[in-house]
C-alpha cells in the first residue's frame, strides 16, 4: 500500500511540476522512483518517458492556447529532438545502471546549477535597471 501511496503522490508532483515549469517531469520522476520506491534506473526512465506523453500533450495544448509555443522553433528543433531520443536510449543500453544515474545526476544537478545562476544574473539585473530607472 505504501509503495501505491507513493507513486501517486510522485505523479502528482511531476504532473505539477511539468505544467507548472515546462519540464517533462522525469527530473522528478527517475529520482523519486530509483531512490523511494527502489526501481532500476533503466526502469525508471522508461516509465518515465511513458508518462511523460500524456503530461506532455496536456501541457502542450494549454501552451498552444495561451501562445506561448514558437512552432517555427518547435519544428526545426523536433526531428533533431527524436533522433538525438533515439540515439541516447541505444545508449543507454549499453551503461550500467548504477553508472547511468550518477550521470542522471550529475546532468540535473548542472541543469540546476546554471538555472539558478542564469536566474540570479537577471534579478540582479533587472533590479539595477529599476533603481537606475528609479534615480534617473
Amino acid at each position: 500500500m505504501g509503495e501505491v501511496v507513493a507513486a501517486l503522490l510522485i505523479g502528482l508532483a511531476g504532473g505539477s511540476f511539468a505544467g507548472l515549469l515546462g519540464v517533462g517531469g522525469g527530473t522528478l520522476y527517475v529520482p523519486a522512483m530509483v531512490l523511494l520506491l527502489g526501481t532500476d534506473q533503466h526502469v525508471a526512465q522508461g516509465v518515465s518517458l511513458v508518462v511523460i506523453i500524456p503530461t506532455a500533450i496536456s501541457a502542450t495544448q494549454r501552451n498552444l492556447k495561451g501562445g506561448y509555443v514558437d512552432r517555427d522553433a518547435a519544428l526545426w528543433v523536433t526531428p533533431f529532438a527524436v533522433l538525438a531520443a533515439l540515439g541516447g536510449a541505444f545508449l543507454a543500453g549499453f551503461i550500467p545502471g548504477e553508472q547511468l544515474s550518477r550521470i542522471f545526476g550529475v546532468m540535473v544537478l548542472y541543469v540546476g546549477a546554471r538555472t539558478l545562476i542564469t536566474t540570479w544574473r537577471r534579478m540582479r539585473r533587472d533590479a539595477a535597471a529599476a533603481r537606475a530607472e528609479v534615480s534617473g
